[in-house]
């Protein structure tokens, strides 16, 4: 029987993702995807730059970019049409390297990553297929992968099964776990269209909070636009088959002759996560583990995360030996995480979908006193926590995400993720804190662990530190704010502790090593 490292469920941007994040690092993967080609149409349209860090690992997001638009931020308009709320990305420079929230063509993405997955030689690709059945056992998983066209079945063996097979997916329902019901529940029509000629449109996506039919409006990249409309009481998904009703219903929004349809489907928005993530040797990630509506654009967003936190664990166990604790900590690290964002992308469609007038006329003023006086958080980054549980130090930078400076060298300007591995670094303002890294540089290689300096001009270094020159000041000013010369970063980027002195990097070397069952 083959063996591989990973076998996972599912090719979407989820799963595929994962997939390039294993292989990139030297895993054998075999990716089991039912659908033969790339899903034609779009489900999510929104990135945001944490998604886009987990996808330059992945080797597509440069190229992925130049057809990406940056979100021009949101408007929510009440009951008169005018502003009752503003939702807007954090603007520039932007601290993580990438636009804070962008759109994107979601088959564009997918036939990147399988591009990418398709030229790496420790890769195998089973399209058409299906996971037929699988058993877990003490050291792996059995795997039964049957070809949808034939029927054929092929049984292997791997050290994990991930199951990235979407909400309804089969891995998750044969572990017998559940869906924690966060209580929204509402039909809504999802318009993907190519705009053709000018006509008058928000500058803005525009959230219409209107209870005789609420609706939202996205800026798509080049043409693309987007509308989501809420089905009212009376109505169901098969009143939107036919083409007339929906061109009826869209025109109270927009001139729909200057638009070719490319797309309509009715959706059943959901607020769920999955009461368990794993068992032992099969996980779970992306919508099979969790659903959220999109009125906060952090659906996808949320499975890159998965994928991002699945990946380095799974690495680290692959190379210095599979622990239980240390994968339990997938759990532990994305469900509040997850839930939590859930929770504002719910609060957020109660918002919109208000059906009610006269609730939305109290909607409407309570939100205008709170925008007017300076109460209402607008960034839409403010809405997405940092981590709180799971492997991270203890000191208020830990669980925040390190920024991505730009690196100034060989004459050209690169993204710091472009230059460092996918492995815990030690990184520093000068190379004096470097320093109290070397009664631990043995134990810190054994890690994975890399060493680097960023200042604003390169300088000598002990053997084994990589000196990067920043071109602009991210990351002085994001160390100065953090009152801090020397930070451990995660290799998802997230950071596990600043650092003070000599004494308290060996403090938090030890609780790291603890952390991951590592000996020093």
């Amino acid at each position: 029987m083959q063996h591989f490292d990973a076998v996972i469920s599912g090719c979407g941007p989820t799963g595929g993702a994962l997939a390039n994040l294993l292989a990139a690092q030297g895993l054998s993967v075999c990716v089991v995807e039912r659908f033969p080609e790339v899903y034609p149409t779009p489900r999510a349209i929104v990135l945001d730059w944490e998604a886009m860090r987990a996808l330059q690992y992945c080797g597509v997001a440069h190229a992925l970019f130049p057809s990406t638009r940056p979100h021009p931020g949101t408007d929510f308009l009440g009951v008169d049409g005018e502003i009752i709320k503003l939702f807007d990305p954090a603007p520039p420079p932007y601290a993580l390297g990438w636009p804070s929230t962008s759109t994107f063509v979601q088959p564009e993405l997918e036939k990147m990553l399988r591009r990418a997955l398709s030229l790496r030689a420790n890769v195998t690709m089973k399209l058409g297929c299906t996971v037929a059945d699988f058993s877990e056992e003490t050291e792996g998983v059995t795997v039964t992968i049957a070809d949808n066209a034939t029927g054929a079945r092929e049984a292997v063996t791997s050290t994990t099964l991930i199951g990235c097979d979407g909400a309804n997916s089969e891995i998750r329902k044969r572990l017998g776990f559940g869906l924690e019901d966060y209580r929204f529940d509402e039909w809504w029509i999802v318009v993907d269209a190519w705009q053709l000629c000018d006509t008058d449109l928000p500058r803005k996506t525009t959230q219409y909070c209107w209870p005789s039919r609420p609706a939202t409006y996205v800026v798509g990249p080049g043409n693309l636009r987007r509308w989501e409309i809420k089905l009212l009481p009376h109505e169901s998904p098969a009143d939107f088959e036919d083409p007339a009703r929906l061109r009826e219903v869209m025109a109270k929004y927009v001139d729909i002759r200057c638009f070719d349809i490319w797309r309509s489907a009715t959706y059943r928005f959901a607020a769920r996560v999955g009461d368990r993530w794993a068992s032992r040797r099969v996980f779970l990630a992306g919508d099979a583990v969790h659903q959220m509506p999109p009125f906060l654009g952090q659906g996808l967003c949320a499975g890159l995360r998965d994928a991002f936190n699945l990946a380095w664990k799974l690495v680290f166990a692959q190379r210095h030996g599979w622990s239980d604790a240390l994968l339990a900590t997938y759990e532990t690290e994305r469900k509040p995480h997850v839930a939590t964002v859930i929770q504002h992308a719910k609060e957020f469609g109660l918002i919109i979908g208000e059906m009610d007038e006269a609730r939305a006329i109290e909607r409407d003023r309570t939100l205008r006193a709170e925008l007017r006086e300076g109460r209402m958080t607008t960034t839409r980054q403010a809405f997405i926590p940092n981590l709180a549980h799971g492997i991270l130090g203890d000191t208020p930078l830990s669980g925040s995400l390190m920024v991505q400076p730009e690196i100034v060298g060989k004459g050209r300007t690169r993204l710091m993720d472009d230059l460092c591995p996918m492995a815990f670094l030690y990184v520093t303002t000068d190379s004096a804190a470097q320093a109290w890294m070397e009664p631990h540089a043995e134990s810190w290689r054994r890690l994975g662990g890399h060493r680097i300096v960023i200042g604003s001009s390169a300088e000598p270094t002990v053997e084994g530190v990589l000196a990067m020159t920043e071109a602009g000041d991210t990351f002085a000013k994001w160390a100065a704010a953090g009152s801090t010369e020397a930070v451990i970063v995660r290799p998802d980027r997230y950071v596990y502790a600043s650092i003070q002195n000599e004494n308290d990097l060996a403090n938090k070397l030890a609780r790291l090593n603890d952390q991951l069952g590592f000996a020093d």
